[in-house]
């Protein structure tokens, strides 16, 4: 059993509060963090916002209470799923709201995303969730709605040059497709990811038994599974400082391939 240390401070519900708010923060600066906590104050769809530590920064607990937020730590790194799992079962204490928003300490925004990913699900009553338009902070897009991933495209991707698998991180990265407007997608990125509250808790959550890595496309593949569907909506758009951290050698590495055999024993090495 995890022990928790948990401290909330109960503020009043925001203008449209419709919307929790949970991030996983793992040794990010306070000072990196602190315009994103900025754009989340100004979220009037906000309802609550939770903040797990997976790597114990003092200066993060005084932060986080210093905003009203709930803030919580189990003392050590639980992994991403395990943490989110925690933090929806707290901001549910505090907050009924329809939305459930997942993201990453690393991104940012100029127009407000929340407001355009809310009005989808509202409209789309099957969509379970929604990720917006993803660019770099020099402005490209980031590819992060997918295929379904292969053992091989994962293989070409972590260890081949760019340009002997482009043709074919093309089509995994659905750059065949236009992004105008919205569509339903194969795989939506845990880096923004909106999610409905009822079909988050009709799959039961992250699972847990991933550490790190893909544990969002697991979480993909369940919702579907229970027919719900999952979209992007290019209208509302982010920026992503991306760090692909699994690409460097040691336990990222590691993490990522035991999250690999863990997701293809579960659900075939067939993608589409």
């Amino acid at each position: 059993m995890v022990v928790l240390q948990e401290h909330v401070k109960r503020t009043g519900p925001a203008l449209r509060a419709t919307t929790n708010v949970a991030l996983v923060v793992y040794r990010t600066p306070v000072a990196e963090l602190r315009s994103l906590f900025d754009l989340l104050e100004r979220t009037p769809e906000v309802a609550a916002i939770a903040i797990f530590d997976n790597g114990i920064d003092p200066a993060l607990e005084v932060e986080v209470l210093g905003r009203g937020w709930i803030y919580q730590t189990a003392g050590r790194n639980i992994g991403f799923g395990s943490a989110h799992n925690r933090l929806f079962e707290a901001l549910r204490s505090q907050s009924d709201a329809a939305f459930h928003l997942l993201l990453n300490p690393d991104i940012g925004w100029t127009v407000n995303p929340v407001t355009g990913l809310t009005a989808y699900l509202v409209a789309h009553a099957r969509t379970g969730a929604v990720m917006p338009d993803v660019i770099s902070p020099t402005g490209e897009r980031q590819f992060l709605a997918k295929r379904l991933p292969t053992p091989l495209g994962l293989i070409c991707r972590r260890f081949l040059p760019a340009k002997w698998t482009r043709k074919t991180m093309a089509h995994y990265e659905l750059r065949d497709w236009s992004f105008e407007g919205s569509r339903t997608v194969p795989i939506v990125s845990g880096c923004f990811m909106l999610l409905r509250s009822e079909a988050f808790l009709e799959v039961g959550g992250f699972d847990e038994g991933y550490f790190l890595y893909l544990e969002d496309y697991d979480l993909c593949r369940r919702l579907t599974h229970r027919q719900w569907d999952l979209a992007i909506e290019t209208a509302a758009q982010v920026v992503h400082a991306h760090n692909r951290t699994s690409y460097s050698l040691g336990r990222p590495l590691w993490w990522h391939i035991r999250s690999a055999i863990r997701y293809f024993r579960r659900w075939g090495i067939n993608g589409l």
